[in-house]
């Protein structure tokens, strides 16, 4: 590294010190106790499946699964030997792909706004909860390898913005379509992509042949997708960019609404067989959101507003943007006057959006408009910088010529970066008792898991409807669904379940039908044997079941 010429010296090591910071963050953060649960055990048991050879299925449906894109269960299933786990090896991703979002955000920044707000706006991504912390607690962790494909194809995007050329529009075509492996809403961002290129073709001379460009990124893009799209055809009957689309309405219409019997139904209800719940039953692979819209178009636009009020509630919240962020960004907007690549610049960084912007259509958490973080963190740094040149000027003309106060002054640019970083590695580890949503799971659902794990055996089943329960006994799992007791008795040994886990919050808020299985565990129904009650404090109990 010494005998590197300066000027590369300063290219190399700002990139680099980012990058290491964010891999001893993760790394840290990534030995915090934590519950797998949400969609996380889905994607683990999936990549297993695939890779032991029982095919890209869960053992309780029979069928290739059209809901989950091979992207996440690819990647833990080929880091799992080396991980030791399947959870170490979603942790490992963790920490590589977000060493490779905050590299991205950089860049992209660079291009943008130069090596100084490019620096800080890395270091805000390798800092802020929201990047640093959440993705461990959120219940998925796709959000980091996600972003980071996403957001290295939009580096590439960007090039092409600016100078049309075949290498740029198909790198970018390509990492877009990794990352809708992991996640299919990045088809919105190859949409945003495709729409600002095409504006751009259209603008200067010569209009027509720059089309081609827009052109060629879906072209490869829909022909790197072109493999799942039929094997998801082949399943399903169907030709669909996404099979979750009209099931995400149906069930995102009871949590928009907070009707949560609504969703427990609408998820895991049963099918007309009742042999399968309904998420995962072949009938809702066509499941028609034109239909749920059409149904009540009042109603859904007042889905969309609520929504809406939703998103800017939870933007500006302790998890992910600091509501000052907003005087910064502001500055980053109209500090300085445009010219024509900087309305480029804006007008792509505003398209980045659209992803996150999306989701009002269906439901929006905290997980869902993530993806609206970079570029507003590109913006928050841009404006950090632009503050601290404002103040390094302002004193450095105020002080006396020459004077030590003024000297000083001159590391005055770097002020406000340096403060709000601190202010991160401060508060982003107090945002972990916070992180989960106590209604989604609960550190009694984690004692239940320890209750069971000594009495699972190789290939027991065990029905719930919290999946961490299963996953942190060792067990496989099948959905409980919302049915009466009969009819998930009658499903349960269908399926060949061992034991059910039933809880309290299930019982008492969403299925009161169960409320006698929690209430009276001492005489449960024939067919069934109790096992335990774990209980602590004033805490919803967890009853289990045995099928004998």
């Amino acid at each position: 590294m010494r005998n590197l010429p300066r000027s590369q010296l300063k290219t190399f090591l700002p990139p680099a010190f980012i990058a290491l910071i964010t891999y001893l963050l993760r790394l840290d953060y990534s030995h915090l106790p934590r519950t797998v649960w949400g969609d996380e055990p889905f994607y683990l048991w999936l990549g297993r499946n695939w890779f032991q050879g029982r095919g890209y299925s869960f053992a309780f449906t029979g069928h290739w699964d059209y809901h989950h894109t091979p992207g996440y269960p690819f990647l833990t299933a080929v880091l799992t030997p080396w991980a030791g786990s399947m959870q170490r090896a979603s942790e490992w991703n963790f920490i590589l792909f977000s060493v490779i979002l905050a590299l991205a955000v950089y860049a992209l920044a660079r291009r943008i706004y130069g090596p100084r707000s490019a620096l800080a706006a890395g270091l805000i991504v390798a800092l802020a909860p929201a990047t640093a912390l959440m993705p461990l607690y959120w219940g998925t962790m796709t959000e980091p390898p996600y972003l980071a494909l996403a957001f290295v194809g939009l580096y590439f995007a960007h090039r092409a913005l600016h100078r049309f050329t075949v290498r740029d529009i198909v790198l970018a075509a390509i990492f877009l379509a990794l990352s809708y492996y992991i996640r299919p809403e990045a088809v919105v961002y190859w949409g945003a992509m495709g729409l600002v290129l095409g504006i751009k073709a259209l603008s200067q001379p010569p209009r027509w042949r720059r089309l081609a460009y827009p052109a060629l990124l879906g072209l490869v893009f829909l022909l790197i997708l072109f493999p799942y799209l039929n094997r998801v055809h082949q399943a399903t009957g169907t030709w669909a960019i996404s099979e979750k689309v009209g099931a995400h309405f149906a069930t995102a219409a009871g949590l928009a609404s907070g009707r949560f019997q609504q969703f427990d139904i609408e998820t895991w209800g049963l099918d007309s067989t009742g042999l399968e719940v309904r998420f995962f039953s072949r009938e809702t692979a066509d499941t028609s959101a034109m239909a749920y819209i059409m149904a009540d178009p009042i109603g859904y636009l007042k889905t969309i507003y609520g929504n809406l009020l939703k998103l800017l509630s939870l933007i500006l919240s302790p998890h992910l943007l600091p509501a000052f962020a907003l005087l910064f960004m502001g500055l980053a907007w109209w500090q300085q006057s445009w010219d024509k690549r900087r309305f480029w610049d804006e007008l792509f960084l505003v398209a980045t959006l659209l992803p996150g912007i999306s989701f009002i259509l269906f439901f929006v958490q905290e997980r869902y408009i993530a993806t609206l973080l970079p570029p507003l963190f590109i913006w928050f740094g841009h404006g950090l910088i632009l503050t601290g040149d404002w103040l390094r000027t302002t004193l450095t003309r105020l002080l006396p010529s020459r004077s030590t106060g003024q000297r000083w002054a001159r590391h005055l640019t770097w002020a406000p970066l340096l403060i709000l970083l601190l202010f991160f590695v401060w508060w982003t580890p107090r945002q972990i008792g916070t992180a989960t949503n106590p209604g989604s799971t609960r550190p009694i659902h984690d004692q239940a898991a320890a209750a069971l794990a000594p009495m699972v055996q190789p290939g027991d089943i065990v029905m719930a409807r919290y999946v961490s329960i299963a996953f942190e006994a060792g067990a496989e799992w099948v959905p409980s669904p919302a049915a009466t007791i009969a009819e998930a008795m009658a499903f349960a040994r269908h399926k060949g379940v061992r034991y059910w886990a039933i809880d309290g919050f299930e019982a008492h808020k969403l299925r009161p039908q169960y409320a006698p299985l929690v209430d009276d565990p001492q005489h449960p129904p024939p067919g069934l044997e109790f096992v335990t009650v774990i209980q602590q404090g004033d805490d919803e109990p967890v009853v289990i079941y045995r099928f004998p």
